[in-house]
């Protein structure tokens, strides 16, 4: 027992000696570095998930990865190179999980499949920041041609705008910032679906809906503000969406055309002291 009590104390001998040579600087940097970097065991095929972290620099590779192995993808808090393209159509049927611990993409994220498409699923909070003409996120393709059933999206924000193409029956927490000419939050064709969030656009509409058929959704406790306008509703596609507790605070509260106003109604809501212009009509 004594010669292994002698063995053992040499290594805390040897771990003090380096904290003294070491600056507590450096001491703490290797330290978070162990700390922040994934084992060998978490990167290896055998891993429950695929972890960013394990392909440095390459998010797009660790994407493929987690789509290809049918595993979920854990993006640690940190900030990762865009674009991203998540096209998940090999798991078209079962979904695909991207879990994001507060973690930002710095670029455009594009979410899409084949066909039509089930159960993605966004989980944790995710930052989207992107210098673009376009949208930060487009969640479908804009033909219309890849249905988003049943997606549920925890806690997004996009700094350059969201929009939504096709996505029905889904769960959506979003926050959409643009500050170029692009709405918010853009709702091309969104069906049967929750959506509760945020939108605003330096010098466009907060949210908008123009074209694609926008049915039987509820947009709860929506925050439009900071924004030339905070609503355009123009297509002759949107009907018996409920509008509940909506907060509108735009110098123009917005333009609707009286065809897409065919079954919408609104309940409860809060119009702020900055609406200096209220809405205005179209055909």
């Amino acid at each position: 027992m004594k010669t292994t009590s002698a063995r053992h104390s040499r290594p805390k001998a040897t771990i003090a000696a380096a904290a003294t040579r070491f600056p507590a600087a450096i001491l703490a940097a290797i330290l978070l570095a162990f700390a922040t970097s994934p084992a060998s065991a978490e990167c290896g095929p055998a891993a429950a998930e695929v972890d960013a972290r394990c392909y440095p620099g390459n998010l797009q590779a660790a994407v493929n990865a987690a789509i290809s192995t049918d595993r979920p993808l854990v993006m640690p808090h940190g900030t990762y190179q865009g674009p991203i393209v998540i096209d998940y159509t090999p798991r078209a049927g079962t979904g695909f999980e991207l879990i994001s611990r507060g973690a930002t993409i710095q670029g455009t994220l594009t979410i899409q499949c084949e066909g039509s498409c089930f159960y993605f699923h966004q989980e944790g909070t995710l930052f989207v920041s992107a210098d673009t003409n376009g949208y930060a996120v487009v969640i479908g393709k804009p033909d219309f041609s890849d249905a988003q059933n049943s997606i549920k999206i925890d806690q997004g924000a996009g700094s350059g705008g969201v929009q939504l193409n096709y996505v029905l029956g889904s769960d959506l927490f979003i926050v959409a910032d643009s500050a170029g000419g692009a709405a918010g939050l853009d709702l091309r064709q969104l069906q049967f679906s929750t959506l509760k969030g945020a939108g605003s656009a330096a010098s466009g509409y907060a949210a908008a809906i123009e074209d694609g058929y926008v049915i039987a959704d509820s947009l709860q406790s929506l925050d439009l503000e900071a924004s030339q306008s905070c609503l355009l509703m123009t297509s002759p596609h949107a009907a018996s969406n409920v509008w509940l507790n909506v907060y509108e605070d735009c110098p123009v509260e917005g333009l609707l055309s009286r065809s897409a106003l065919t079954g919408n109604s609104g309940m409860g809501g809060v119009v702020g002291g900055n609406v200096l212009v209220p809405y205005r009509m179209t055909n």
